[in-house]
């Protein structure tokens, strides 16, 4: 009996056991499913708190303080100021005049500025040698749309020694500059549109000898030109560059138009036509505006200019609603090719000032004005309310588009390949700006090129030096030239000068740049 008694207390203790080992078990089991989902709600919720730092950090409004060139405009309450913030999220705090001194003063003395717009390129590698801007690299691969906006020339043109200190922004690829033609005049000699130097001398000839549009002989200005020796469309024609003193490319090298024959014979050309008094006699001394006045005076034949001279236009149409001032094709050369320099190349940058701990903010804010779902809105507007498409062309809705007008004070960079078509709705704000700008980019667009020094980087200072100085004096000795026959016969002893005042030097950087790009 105690012994069948002991037996079932044994095997209810060990049933007990069992049970408890089983509870234990169960519960120890259910223990590490808790732990487990508690551990994985712990890590979702660090997750999410992430998530959401990291979109306030994006959506958070950021201020730059911004300095660029004086304007007559508010900036504070400009349109294109409060787009860029509602699309960006940027707060652009203004400040106009961007001095070369005021500028050094701020860089060297560590005010505190975000991003300063600049052209002034000879200042550019002095800022980069000195230290007092922030190399932009580690910044810029971050950010695609920014980074493949530009080719590796764009971008070697603010850099040095491997880093880039600024932002660049290059310039429309459009014809600016031409030689326009009194059409109603041609018309009256019974006179096609000139294609040739020999055609335009006819022409020039006439228009003085004959008085076509009826404003006097003694009035008459065959041609008039601003004082420069740029000579874009006719120069080319000569086999030299558009500016004389330029360079043009040839073989893979790199020429000095001063070196060039075409050079004296595009010179003596000019000479010709200014001692018959076929060029204006204020030539050495015009001005634009003095230059533009002759020609809404209705005494110009032929000129030399650019679209934006809507105005004289329509003051010529005033007293003569016959008048026509047209824009000619780029002359042929003793080949019968044309051609004709765009406006492309540098035509500012960006810095970020040492001063400044928003080195990336301010690259984030160059790629997203860039980013398409930004880009043209931030230009143009919106389709149907700001701006049209006509045959292809963005063409503005006024007054609505009227809000743009001093938006480009505002762009951090620009890309001038893509800005070019939508540059069309603001050259089409005035009827004759349009009408002019459609006619020179019809008849040179398709002869145009990219002149080749404006993608050069920036040389070192005193090359530099060099070439602004030459700049200077060739100016000076080619109006001499085109004045004075007897300057004309030093042609060859001002071509030794140039080469021994640096151009031969000028000669053999760009050269070096030009193989080694």
């Amino acid at each position: 009996m105690k012994k069948r008694w002991l037996i079932t207390m044994l095997l209810v203790t060990l049933l007990s056991v069992a049970l408890l080992l089983a509870g234990c078990q169960s519960k120890n089991g259910t223990d590490g499913e808790s732990a487990k989902d508690v551990g994985t709600q712990e890590q979702k919720e660090v997750e999410e708190e992430k998530a959401e730092t990291e979109k306030k950090e994006e959506t958070e409004e950021i201020s730059l303080k911004f300095l660029h060139n004086s304007d007559s405009f508010d900036p504070e309450t400009d349109y294109t100021r409060e787009l860029i913030k509602e699309l960006l999220n940027v707060d652009i705090i203004p400040e106009m005049g961007n001095e070369d001194d005021k500028v050094n003063l701020i860089l060297n003395s560590g005010q505190e500025y975000d991003m300063i717009k600049l052209t002034n390129r000879n200042l550019l590698i002095s800022y980069m040698e000195n230290g007092i801007i922030h190399p932009l690299n580690e910044y810029i691969d971050k950010y695609p749309d920014l980074k493949n906006a530009f080719t590796q020339d764009e971008w070697d043109m603010v850099s040095f020694d491997g880093q880039i200190y600024a932002i660049p922004e290059t310039n429309t690829n459009d014809v600016e500059w031409g030689f326009a033609i009194r059409k109603d005049w041609l018309d009256a000699l019974g006179e096609d549109i000139p294609q040739t130097i020999d055609d335009f001398y006819r022409v020039l000839k006439r228009f003085k000898e004959e008085d076509p549009g009826n404003v006097g002989k003694e009035n008459v200005v065959p041609l008039t030109m601003e004082g420069k020796i740029i000579f874009n469309g006719l120069s080319q024609a000569f086999g030299v560059s558009a500016e004389v003193g330029g360079y043009i490319e040839k073989d893979g090298e790199l020429l000095p138009s001063m070196e060039l024959e075409g050079t004296r014979e595009l010179i003596t050309f000019l000479n010709k036509l200014y001692k018959e008094g076929l060029l204006d006699a204020d030539y050495p001394s015009n001005k634009n505006e003095t230059m533009i006045s002759k020609i809404a005076a209705g005494y110009a034949g032929a000129c030399r200019m650019t679209p934006w001279e809507s105005a004289a236009v329509r003051t010529i149409k005033e007293s003569n609603p016959d008048a026509e001032l047209v824009f000619m094709e780029p002359f042929k050369d003793a080949d019968g090719n044309r051609s004709i320099e765009n406006r492309s190349g540098l035509k500012g940058f960006l810095i970020v000032p040492k001063s400044s701990d928003k080195a990336e903010e301010v690259v984030k804010y160059c790629n997203d004005f860039l980013a398409k779902e930004n880009y043209e809105k931030l230009i143009v507007g919106e389709e149907g309310v700001s701006f049209q498409m006509e045959d292809g062309k963005y063409m503005p809705i006024l007054p609505e588009f009227d809000k743009f007008n001093k938006g480009r004070w505002f762009y951090p960079t620009n890309v001038g390949e893509r800005y070019t078509e939508l540059f069309s709705a603001r050259a089409h704000k005035e009827k004759e700006m349009g009408e002019l700008w459609d006619d020179i980019n019809e008849k040179c667009g398709q002869y145009s090129y990219d002149p080749v020094l404006n993608y050069a980087p920036t040389l070192d200072n005193e090359i530099e030096a060099v070439k602004q100085s030459l700049k200077e004096w060739t100016k000076e000795k080619v109006i001499k030239m085109i004045i004075d026959e007897k300057e004309l016969e030093n042609f060859d002893s001002y071509v030794a000068e140039w080469k021994e005042k640096g151009g031969d030097r000028l000669t053999e950087a760009y050269n070096e740049w030009y193989q080694n790009r």
